[in-house]
């Protein structure tokens, strides 16, 4: 592996796991200082992901048909100018409409680094590297909670997203000098409809259709959970910030172990085993935070055997978006991406109807069956045999 030109790449898949988890230690805190409802501050999780979602099923197949590099380049200058205007903004409408822009800049990157990273690894490594890039996810995931919790404690809410507009411009200068022996001569004009018809190619398989699908579901359980978690330990028990920071970002702490090891098992024992090896450990712990009552020490240890798993599954379903269709990696990674954050964008709104009249018990079942019929549509990508 060339880790010159690997670790921009790796240290960009950090941004928007840290930016997008970052928030929700952010959303109590919203919540008090502008007097409304957790459901009209989850719209900045929600309508961030929209353009999020939206560009990133065609980014992929924008980045294959015209150039990849000018691609991530672009969404590296475009999420940190949403950043700048999220830490500027004055009003909840003037703060959605920063975090529209940031999603947009971030459909750029998602799925260009995960395809990029596929592309300069020896395939028989790839989970091995697909794992070490689930190490950066996680490490996005870990540290923005903890990050944004401190800041917001210390400085304010603001200092956050300042914090995300420095990092993303550093990563995308680090990017633009590594990558500058890969900038090719002008090559024939692309054109967006053989971009959307890779998109169409690539969703006509039945692998990509079921692998997405499950990624859907099992984000939609998973950060369902992790939003609602947050109001439900400011609310019931009055946590600071900086310790509701810290037990979401626990999730992380033990992915950051499990990433590269769960990649390296899915190279030898198979992609679908681990998967369920991953889904098994977070039923166990949302079945642990069902029966055991709270306390800051077992939600600390529950919420880190929730990471363990979810890193561990998360890994081989990644590895599987550049393994699924080689040849049409990019529009493949977009396609994948583009629902497996979708589930993301629907979980805080769709799940607040449960949340509001049953509160936090009715979301812990909810993410169990989502991550029960995230395992079930996996078994019909690869069922329980290795995919070279």
């Amino acid at each position: 592996m060339n880790l010159k030109r690997l670790l921009p790449i790796y240290l960009g898949a950090i941004i928007g796991p840290m930016g997008g988890v970052g928030i929700l230690t952010l959303l109590p805190v919203l919540c008090l200082d502008m007097d409304i409802g957790i459901q009209w501050v989850s719209l900045t999780v929600t309508l961030y992901m929209v353009p999020y979602v939206v560009f990133q099923l065609f980014s992929g197949s924008i980045a294959q048909v015209f150039d990849a590099r000018r691609t991530l380049l672009f969404g590296f200058a475009t999420y940190a100018l949403g950043s700048f205007l999220c830490a500027v903004a004055p009003t909840l409408a003037s703060l959605i409409g920063a975090r529209i822009i940031q999603g947009f800049g971030a459909a750029f990157i998602a799925p260009l680094v995960l395809a990029l990273v596929g592309e300069m690894v020896d395939p028989r490594h790839a989970g091995k590297a697909i794992g070490i890039l689930g190490m950066m996810y996680t490490t996005g995931v870990t540290m923005g909670p903890l990050i944004s919790g401190v800041l917001e404690v210390s400085l304010s809410c603001s200092a956050f997203f300042y914090f995300l507009m420095i990092y993303s411009l550093a990563v995308g200068i680090s990017y633009w000098f590594t990558s500058r022996d890969e900038v090719r001569p002008p090559r024939r004009p692309g054109k967006l409809t053989e971009a959307l018809a890779l998109v169409r190619k690539s969703f006509a398989f039945p692998a990509v259709r079921y692998l997405s699908l499950a990624a859907f579901i099992l984000f939609l359980g998973y950060m369902g959970l992790m939003t609602f978690v947050a109001d439900y330990l400011k609310v019931v028990f009055d946590l600071p910030s900086d310790k509701i920071g810290l037990i979401l970002s626990m999730t992380g702490f033990f992915g950051i172990i499990a990433s590269p090891i769960s990649g390296v098992m899915g190279d030898r024992h198979g992609r679908f085993q681990i998967v369920c090896l991953g889904g098994g450990i977070m039923m166990a712990s949302v079945l642990g935070m069902t029966i055991l009552d709270y306390s800051l020490e077992r939600y600390l240890f529950l919420f880190a055997f929730f990471g363990l798993g979810s890193a561990t599954a998360w890994t081989s379903l990644n590895t599987l978006a550049i393994e699924v269709v080689p040849d049409l990696r990019k529009p493949v990674a977009s396609v994948y991406n583009c629902f497996k954050f979708g589930g993301y964008a629907v979980a805080p709104l769709a799940l607040s109807f449960l949340y509001i009249p049953f509160s936090i018990p009715a979301v812990r079942w909810a993410s169990m069956a989502c991550i029960l019929a995230s395992l079930l549509l996996a078994s019909r990508i690869s069922p329980g045999r290795k995919m070279k």
